[in-house]
């Protein structure tokens, strides 16, 4: 993923198997944590949204 901003640090996790809820255990560093389907992603507001097609884009070639 290409973003211009060189402080940014952006995770993203495909799960295909988990039990129980997420829990947002560094408040100070996340607004939220939660899951989402794929066909949810498209709606979020991201910090850097130029990030989203890439997010988009992984999670597609890894759900094909």
């Amino acid at each position: 993923m290409t973003v211009s901003d060189p402080t940014l640090d952006i995770h993203a996790f495909l799960m295909t198997r988990w039990d129980g809820e997420p829990v947002n255990a560094a408040p100070e560093e996340h607004d939220d944590l939660r899951w989402f389907r794929p066909s949810d992603l498209a709606d979020l507001k991201m910090a850097h949204p130029e990030s989203l097609s890439s997010i988009l884009s992984a999670v597609q070639v890894a759900t094909d």
